[in-house]
């Protein structure tokens, strides 16, 4: 059900396409900006993907027990 960068860049060049054919400013405006958007969606899995390669890995980190739960809780796996 979700589109595929494929058809996405049909899109953007079904709207290039009208773009040469328009007739008034907002329609110029409309079509330029929808080729814009459909170029945007084509690439954005591909650049997540990268910003995700490029992200750190996290941090691995102890689970802390609240000390507001009192010493009762914090000890519960000592016993």
């Amino acid at each position: 059900m979700t589109t595929t960068p494929e058809e996405y860049l049909a899109k953007a060049a079904d709207a290039e396409a009208q773009l040469a054919d328009a007739k008034t400013e907002a329609e110029r405006t409309r079509l330029k900006r929808a080729h814009g958007v459909y170029l945007k969606l084509a690439t954005h899995g591909a650049e997540a993907a990268e910003r995700a390669a490029m992200r750190a890995a996290p941090k691995i980190r102890p689970e802390k027990v609240p000390v507001a739960a009192g010493p009762k809780a914090q000890n519960w796996t000592f016993k």
